[in-house]
């Protein structure tokens, strides 16, 4: 996509004609199908929702127009296996592989472009498909979102054939990190203006980290208008069936990777003239599952096996009965940031009254281990209640990094927040227990291998980024002293990476942001790697964040003389501070 970034208004034609929903006879007829998936944005930061200071208009034109969810959650907290339930209509735990983040995707999964290609449409993806992980070594030939394009808008306005619908999967990376501070108030977006979610600390740092926050989610609507456009100057606006939506919950600390209501809980709106009245607001609970066999059914298409999903197109014409009278939520690993590389399992389920979660073992750090804490998004927020803990309530931070008990329960008509657990309530034990039940009968009735409590089948999958094949090391600051000399214990480890036939480049950092990623993205495309076979060992700033921008893993470095908290908020993966750390890393990498 050539962004443009224009913020003209935009009129979507809401044509009076109603589409063929539903028609198999004339491939014409079908809706387009275009998915515009935002990055970690989370409920509720639209102005559709009461935040304020926020810019969601793409989000506010197609409620406007169509359809508003005020109950729309992910089936998992994190990206991968969220991503990979919107594509196959299952509960991540059905999924293998792809119930983890930084997995590779199961060859024998079934995923609607595949089976909307067959079915005669043209299926694409743009920016992130399904992911991080890796596809390309399972037997997959494209990403399971799609064939990629490489520009959305071009691809519509002119390569999309005339002759047959289009299924799009709009992935944009938008509004995950890394965040450049203060870039939310440089385009004017006022920090104290900003909605706090309830358990965060009202520091200025966190407020300049959700006004950041705020900023992105701006660039993800210009690409969503961008999108509108090119389908209304095509003549396919009004026979498309438009979603706009976040994979998960936004990216800080007891949010994304949790399931807490903000977790899970997403933006979610759906425009569809001549199905969908404008102006419709529905407050049932529906999954991000259910957009499978959503798709199927507007595209006249029969599932190729039995799904968790169901359609939504009953709620569409106005029969909200048709919701989900409860959502069920997976959650496996995320990074790697607890020894032994386990995850933290969590199971829940939720109504409009209750959330009940299970923590399945609940020895096990829920962030990750001080100060990285790699479970939850790097920022200055999330440095902020790690490096001045002393600031702020201790309830707060333990809260987002402590241990947790191994139930829970928060009485959301009076606890929206999920503040107060109250599990251990006897006025509550009737309600606890009952949510317990329906929460065990799901995963037995779902093949859940964590209804047996010794099952580790999900900690011992593989980690994709075990499979180093580049290390790239700093020299300065890095691999030498302040004198140029080498650190022994460095060079012994990186000559030992040597032998076991990793490649390894000492390279010089670029002072310069744009020039750090140019050479990434270089030695990336010249090796045909992925991101996650590629590790940059930084002692700074700028190779950090140009890491992160080029989807190679970041592991900074101190030693050099920058701080574990620049790395932290800088988004390093890992941050070592010593040679049992160095060592314990590259053997993990």
């Amino acid at each position: 996509m050539n962004l443009k970034y224009i913020r003209t208004p935009m009129a979507l034609i809401a044509g009076g004609v109603a589409v063929s929903a539903f028609a198999k006879d004339n491939a014409d007829n079908r809706p387009n199908i275009v998915l515009m998936l935002a990055d970690d944005w989370g409920f509720p930061h639209a102005r559709s929702y009461g935040a304020t200071g926020v810019d969601s208009r793409a989000l506010d034109r197609i409620a406007a127009e169509g359809m508003l969810f005020t109950r729309a959650y992910s089936a998992a907290p994190h990206s991968s296996p969220s991503r990979a339930s919107i594509l196959t209509g299952q509960h991540p735990h059905r999924l293998k592989d792809g119930c983890n983040l930084n997995c590779y995707f199961p060859a024998d999964l079934t995923v609607y472009p595949d089976v909307l290609e067959e079915a005669g449409y043209d299926a694409v993806y743009w920016g992130k498909g399904w992911g991080p992980g890796v596809w390309n070594q399972t037997g997959w030939e494209h990403n399971p979102a799609g064939r990629e394009v490489k520009d959305i808008v071009k691809y519509i306005e002119q390569d999309a054939p005339a002759d047959k619908p289009i299924c799009v999967w709009m992935g944009s990376r938008r509004p995950h990190r890394p965040y450049k501070q203060g870039s939310g108030e440089a385009h004017g977006f006022n920090p104290d203006s900003v909605t706090l979610i309830p358990y965060l600390p009202d520091a200025p740092d966190v407020r300049t980290d959700v006004a950041d926050y705020y900023y992105n989610i701006q660039l993800f609507q210009d690409e969503c208008e961008e999108v509108m456009e090119a389908l209304r100057k095509t003549g396919r606006l009004d026979n498309t069936l438009l979603i706009i939506t976040g994979d998960n919950g936004d990216s800080f600390p007891r949010a994304k990777s949790n399931l807490y209501d903000l977790g899970c809980h997403v933006p979610f709106a759906v425009r569809w003239p001549g199905v969908i009245k404008p102006g419709s607001v529905c407050d049932g609970f529906v999954s991000l599952m259910d957009l499978t066999a959503t798709f199927y059914e507007a595209a006249g298409v029969k599932p190729k096996e039995k799904m968790d999903s169901r359609s939504l197109i009953p709620v569409f014409k106005g029969d909200y009965t048709a919701c989900r009278k409860e959502i069920y939520s997976d959650r496996e690993r995320h990074t790697n940031t607890r020894p032994g590389g386990y995850g933290y399992p969590m199971r829940s389920v939720q109504d409009k009254d209750f959330l009940y979660i299970r923590n399945l073992y609940p020895d096990r750090l829920p962030a990750g281990t001080d100060p990285v804490y790699g479970d939850t998004g790097h920022g200055p927020a999330k440095a902020f209640m790690v490096f001045q803990r002393d600031k702020y309530p201790k309830e707060i931070f333990d809260r987002a990094f402590g241990l947790r008990p191994a139930e829970e329960l928060y009485d959301l008509r009076k606890d929206p927040g999920c503040l107060n657990n109250v599990a251990d309530s006897v006025s509550y034990a009737k309600t606890k227990k009952k949510m317990s039940r329906r929460l065990t009968s799901w995963m037995k009735r779902t093949s859940d291998p964590r209804v047996d409590p010794g099952n580790l089948c999900f900690d011992t999958l593989p980690y994709v980024r075990k499979a180093m094949r580049i290390a790239l090391i700093e020299t300065e600051g890095c691999l030498k002293d302040s004198h140029g000399k080498d650190i022994d214990w460095v060079r012994a480890q990186i000559e030992k990476l040597r032998k076991q036939g990793v490649k390894v480049i000492e390279l010089r950092a670029a002072g310069d942001l744009t020039e750090y990623v140019a050479v990434l993205n270089n030695i990336k495309d010249q090796n045909a790697l992925t991101g996650r076979e590629i590790t940059l060992l930084s002692g700074t700033e700028t190779g950090i964040l140009a890491a992160k921008e080029a989807g190679i893993i970041p592991a900074g470095v101190t030693w050099g003389g920058t701080d574990a908290k620049t790395m932290v908020m800088s988004g390093a993966s890992y941050v070592l501070t010593n040679q049992e750390e160095l060592e314990l890393c590259l053997d993990f990498l």
